[in-house]
């Protein structure tokens, strides 16, 4: 006969789920408690007066916890995951006149790259000196 261990969340006397794995009782415990507080800062406004409303909409925001601090600015949003089919390519926003968006660009010059003329080195001379020197290495 196989021994089965079953992990049962119980609230106020009431089971309310059984599951086979501790991690999923302890995610599903965890529900119930923020459910538990979104009752009472729901049940502090007179919006909603049924307690069964009140009950469901508290499990719904608890179950969305994600989506509501996303809406809430607590959170940022999570970038959406590339499937992996090859998706459409995404439209891009493109200004009507290419040359127009252009014109607020400013290309400034870097002034330690710049080159005196009086400072330029005359190639062929390097070139021919260098010549020399390997013709009396040589000899």
């Amino acid at each position: 006969m196989p021994v089965i261990t079953k992990y049962v969340v119980e609230r106020n006397g009431v089971e309310k789920m059984t599951f086979s794995s501790k991690a999923e009782a302890d995610a599903y415990d965890k529900l119930l408690d923020m459910s538990d507080e979104l009752y009472q800062v729901l049940e502090e406004s007179t919006l909603v007066t049924d307690a069964k409303q009140l009950d469901a909409l508290a499990m719904y925001l608890a179950q969305n916890k994600d989506s509501l601090l996303v809406a809430l600015g607590a959170k940022r949003k999570a970038p959406q995951e590339k499937s992996t089919k090859a998706a459409a390519p995404k439209k891009t926003e493109q200004h009507p006149n290419p040359v127009e968006s252009l014109k607020d660009i400013v290309i400034e010059p870097d002034e330690a790259a710049l080159i005196d003329s009086d400072e330029m080195l005359d190639l062929d001379n390097i070139d021919n000196d260098m010549m020399d020197a390997n013709d009396s290495d040589a000899a």
